[in-house]
């Protein structure tokens, strides 16, 4: 880390301190469905918390977090996290920091009891804000909220754990395609100063988890159901029993050749949730998947990757085809500029989004 990046952010660390209580709890609230870059920067905080202010960090969340990688990653975690609908409603409300996300986003459900005191990210979307009065760690544009995580730790002098380390290097190279994606200068330098200090055995054993017999069952049904038009792939899962297999289907279909645009739709529950990824440079899926997906939905995300969520609780199964094939149209629309004739078989009745 060069001088004048230290000192921008040894002046943050100080912020932060400012908007901490001076004992006590405080939560590290990420996304719902926090994924491996979430998971990491949450516990990379709760080592700053502990050591620089020695104040008790909780890592809390809503949804799972199911994907085999993910399990396994959390299982080498030496502090302890827990769902929001496991913790007791407190009298007072806690300060929190949200990380990889911000309150108001569409993909965080802020605990009644959180008190938003400072935000983590590498992205914040369009029309969204961090709450005043909030402390800001945000730099637009980064790869991973990881490296800025790893910042604030080497600038507070704290020695990372190898198994803190071999999460952070994890969750780095996912979130940024093994930095072939949105990788800055400040993202090669965090992973390369935090590969030295891994585990190595523990990160092969995260990217090589075992898989559980229901990831190929749904597998080969997203492969039966996938699609091509132009540049873009697609595929949908009629019953989705873990949320994460649809970004994880939308990150397969993408490594196939020739496309550069993958989305695959699923229905959980009452909503149908979908995942866009694109390898494009400039491909803004966040403004895409907000202007396609219509109105009574939640969407957010980031440059090469976006994610919504539609309610249906109130539809019938015929509605609800309906509704998905209408938004593949539309994805399409807003990709290619038009849809063919040759996608209205693909998607039949669908309507223009």
């Amino acid at each position: 880390m060069d001088e004048s990046l230290k000192a921008e952010v040894c002046a943050a660390l100080e912020a932060l301190g400012q908007v901490l209580p001076r004992r006590g709890r405080v939560l590290i609230v990420p996304h719902d469905y926090p994924d491996p870059d979430a998971l990491a920067s949450a516990a990379g905080l709760q080592l700053l918390l502990a050591r620089r202010w020695k104040l008790r960090g909780q890592i809390v969340f809503s949804g799972a977090v199911s994907r085999a990688e993910n399990i396994e990653m959390l299982t080498h975690f030496r502090y302890k996290w827990r769902l929001v609908g496991q913790l007791a409603t407190p009298r007072r409300a806690i300060p929190a920091l949200f990380v990889d996300t911000t309150p108001g986003s569409g993909n965080v459900d802020v605990p009644a009891f959180a008190q938003p005191v400072g935000v983590f990210d590498h992205h914040v979307g369009a029309g969204e804000r961090v709450p005043q009065g909030c402390f800001a760690g945000v730099v637009s544009g980064m790869g991973a909220t990881t490296t800025l995580v790893f910042e604030y730790l080497e600038a507070a002098g704290l020695t990372i754990p190898k198994w803190l380390a071999s999460v952070m290097v994890y969750a780095i190279a996912t979130e940024t395609m093994d930095l072939m994606a949105e990788t800055r200068q400040r993202d090669l330098d965090a992973y390369a100063g935090l590969l030295p200090r891994c585990n190595f055995k523990m990160l092969g054993e995260i990217r090589h988890a075992p898989l559980p017999r229901a990831y190929y069952a749904q597998l080969a049904e997203a492969m039966q159901n996938a699609c091509t038009y132009g540049r873009v792939a697609w595929s949908h899962l009629d019953t989705v029993r873990h949320p994460e297999i649809v970004p994880e289907i939308a990150d397969l279909l993408l490594r196939m050749r020739r496309i550069t645009w993958a989305f695959c739709t699923g229905f959980v529950r009452d909503r149908l949730i979908v995942s866009v990824r694109s390898s494009q440079p400039n491909a803004r899926c966040e403004r895409l998947i907000k202007r396609r997906i219509g109105k009574n939905a939640s969407a957010g995300g980031h440059n090469r990757m976006a994610a919504g969520a539609v309610e249906m609780a109130d539809l019938s199964q015929d509605e609800r085809c309906a509704r998905r094939d209408a938004l593949v149209k539309a994805l399409l629309a807003g990709i290619e500029g038009r849809v063919a004739e040759e996608v209205q078989k693909l998607v039949p009745g669908a309507e223009q989004g």
